[in-house]
């Protein structure tokens, strides 16, 4: 979002200029280190009193506080005292959204997402009743329902299982989970009637583009078929390409040179193959504690260091480098890299993931033969079916695998053929994907349909 709202600054007039909304903290992270003028106002928001997992063990007076969480988070009289908290929250969001859009006047709101929280519903909400254009724009490939459900699994607050007068009011705003058993809302039940009074609710928060968002800005023709195939109306979608395919592009053009900048600037082999590695930001993100976090990304240097290849580790903005530089002197054959993903990974051999990740098309247009550890209990197959992207499902079978495509030359040469055939389905790689979304942002319209109300 920081790099399209730089390459607006001298391409507009300050009035009338799309208006972007930071929607998380990364983002907002993201933008201030980058320089970037971009303004957003960052609103406290209430999650409700802290919920304890049932099979977390605790003793002592601490247990006596966890005993009273627990209670509380059962009473009947807490759901209305934290409903009429976060309706007069939200209506505080309105009124300032309110406020911002009388006093800025864009001529687009330009987000991320028209399913996050904090202060976006807000001015998704304001901007339909001042009839300026929201957009989403292409800055991540969108989970799946599988990848939403693994943030809400650890959460009780998120599950609606008995809650059926709840399911049968809301039916789109709840999925059920094969891997558990149990049904899961997306928001929870607090959070989803205080926006429904607002009428600030998605009408399919499963999705991308399934909320109050007049366009959503997509890769491909592939991705726009699939938000379709998800519920999102094929009016609203607009193929543009993604602002990091332009990054890919300029890095193809100049793979030699790239290639030989990072053998030397690295200390790399020239006659061996280059893995580049992302590692999960599990803990990061709060999915898992940190012992497991270290225990598995450890396992997955481990695997990619003991073969006869150059290893670079590319962190997650999310991840700190400081945490992680112990990994260079534990794993003495790989480096972390100073470059954004996307300015490497086409000049690499081989791609390998903890997991799915949104930078697995960056792979595909690249024809980088990837491979994505899916042996964790929390499997995203958003990926799966593509023939120059390879699963492990077994955690034993990693180092093999990519053993295989290292010294299996026929083998490694047939994943890249296959990815040439699965590049057509993330979009085009010809430089002109910055340019496209950015003429949508100064040209698109508020549209006459709306998925809710």
């Amino acid at each position: 979002m920081s790099r399209l709202a730089e390459s607006l600054k001298s391409s507009h007039s300050k009035d009338g200029r799309p208006l972007f909304v930071l929607s998380n903290k990364l983002m907002k992270q993201l933008a201030a280190v980058s320089g970037t003028e971009i303004g957003y106002v960052e609103t406290p928001d209430f999650p409700g009193p802290p919920i304890v997992p049932k099979n977390k063990t605790v003793v002592g007076v601490k247990a006596g506080l966890v005993a009273l969480f627990r209670r509380i988070s059962r009473s009947s009289w807490l759901f209305p005292v934290l409903w009429c908290y976060k309706y007069l929250l939200f209506a505080v969001h309105l009124r300032l959204a309110r406020s911002i859009l009388r006093s800025i006047r864009p001529g687009a709101l330009v987000v991320a997402g028209d399913r996050n929280g904090g202060f976006e519903p807000a001015m998704l909400r304001e901007a339909r009743a001042h009839g300026v254009v929201t957009i989403i724009a292409p800055t991540a490939f969108s989970a799946s329902v599988d990848g939403l459900l693994i943030a809400r699994r650890r959460d009780p607050g998120y599950c609606v299982t008995h809650n059926h007068k709840f399911k049968s009011r809301f039916p789109n705003q709840w999925r059920h989970d094969d891997l558990t058993g149990e049904d899961f809302s997306f928001f929870g039940c607090v959070t989803t009637y205080a926006y429904f009074a607002h009428k600030m609710l998605p009408n399919n928060p499963w999705v991308l583009g399934g909320g109050l968002s007049d366009w959503i800005i997509v890769e491909s023709e592939y991705v726009r078929s699939r938000y379709i195939a998800q519920g999102v109306q094929s009016e609203k979608i607009l193929v543009c390409g993604h602002i990091d395919h332009d990054e890919i592009a300029k890095t193809l053009q100049n793979k030699n040179a790239v290639r030989k900048f990072v053998t030397k600037k690295y200390g790399l082999y020239a006659n061996r193959k280059t893995v580049i590695l992302t590692l999960p930001n599990w803990a990061e993100v709060g999915f898992k504690d940190w012992d497991w976090h270290w225990k598995e990304n450890e396992y997955l240097c481990q695997c990619a260091t003991a073969l006869n290849c150059n290893v670079l580790l590319s962190l997650h903005p999310s991840q700190d480098r400081a945490r992680y530089a112990f990994l260079e002197i534990s794993h003495p054959h790989l480096r972390i890299i100073d470059e954004r993903l996307a300015e490497v990974l086409p000049a690499s051999d081989i791609y390998l993931t903890g997991l799915g990740s949104s930078t697995v098309p960056w792979a595909v247009l690249s024809s980088i033969p990837t491979i994505i550890a899916d042996y964790y209990p929390e499997r995203d197959p958003i990926h799966t079916g593509l023939p120059g992207v390879l699963y492990v499902p077994e955690k034993a079978a990693l180092p093999s695998e990519i053993d295989s495509l290292i010294e299996g030359e026929g083998y490694f040469q047939r994943m890249r053929l296959a990815q040439i055939s699965s590049g057509v389905l993330y979009g085009r790689v010809d430089g002109g994907a910055t340019e496209r979304i950015l003429t949508a942002f100064l040209t698109l319209q508020p549209q006459s349909i709306h998925l809710s109300a």
